[in-house]
């Protein structure tokens, strides 16, 4: 799959909980019946011998590749199948395609319109959300499966928390503030809302040393030497006035340590 997580126990205590919560809850979800048709009820009687049989759905996986990351399919990928032209004859392999397209979709909070290659999936639910704002933070993003989907949906919940849409007309961004605040959330927790693994990782780093900067040695030892020469004393504990006289060339005591011996 192209958009999907890979956390290993070595980061799992570096990141935030919300965020490994989030990752497992999104690998551990069931596939969604996007390709199949899951069957009505949990049981169905064989006609012939009136045996009570369980029903098992056989879903089936599609294909994400690296382009479904760049676009917004609606969960639709690659479908991978046999197909078989005459009867009697060998079954021959065959990959279905999704049907892509590129439209111009127009965002109310980050107030830009923009070209994204969409399937025509993706237009049904924009249009049974009533808008792209709405298609994008309410959709899920086990559905969404797109990492331009999700990067969407953090730039528009910040964009809400930080109340930063339309700076040049209040009246406008009340109304669509208004509109849409259901769908925010703290800005500690939706500043990592579909960040990559390895963007996540980045960050959790960048934070921890800003709360624990490294310091060369040699700028620690620099400092603590300034401060034993500020307080006149040696690293030793002996003053330092002896030796800083002895560099002074115009002290007294230089003077007479150069003067020869009669």
């Amino acid at each position: 799959m192209a958009y999907k997580y890979n956390i290993t126990n070595k980061w799992r205590e570096l990141l935030p909980a919300h965020y490994v919560k989030r990752c497992m809850e999104f690998d551990n979800a069931p596939p969604l019946p996007i390709h199949w048709k899951p069957a009505p009820g949990k049981y169905k009687i064989n006609p012939k011998t009136g045996e009570r049989l369980r029903i098992i759905d056989d879903p089936i996986p599609p294909i994400y590749p690296e382009e479904a990351n760049q676009g917004l399919w609606g969960g639709e990928g690659l479908v991978q199948g046999l197909i078989r032209k005459k009867k009697n004859k060998l079954r021959i392999p065959r990959l279905w395609l999704p049907c892509l397209t590129r439209r111009p979709l127009y965002s109310e909070v980050l107030d830009r319109w923009m070209i994204i290659t969409v399937t025509f999936r993706t237009l049904d639910q924009i249009d049974d959300c009533y808008g792209f704002d709405n298609y994008i933070l309410k959709t899920s993003e086990i559905e969404l499966n797109s990492k331009l989907g999700m990067d969407l949906k953090r730039e528009m919940i910040l964009t809400l928390a930080n109340k930063s849409l339309y700076p040049n007309n209040p009246e406008k961004r009340e109304k669509i503030y208004e509109k849409y605040k259901q769908f925010i959330m703290p800005v500690e927790e939706a500043e990592w809302l579909g960040l990559s693994t390895r963007e996540a990782i980045h960050k959790a780093k960048a934070i921890k040393e800003a709360e624990n900067p490294v310091r060369p040695l040699k700028e620690i030892f620099a400092e603590s030497f300034i401060e034993e020469l500020e307080a006149g004393k040696d690293s030793d504990g002996s003053s330092s006035s002896g030796w800083l006289t002895k560099l002074n060339p115009f002290s007294k005591s230089s003077e007479s340590t150069d003067e020869k011996p009669s």
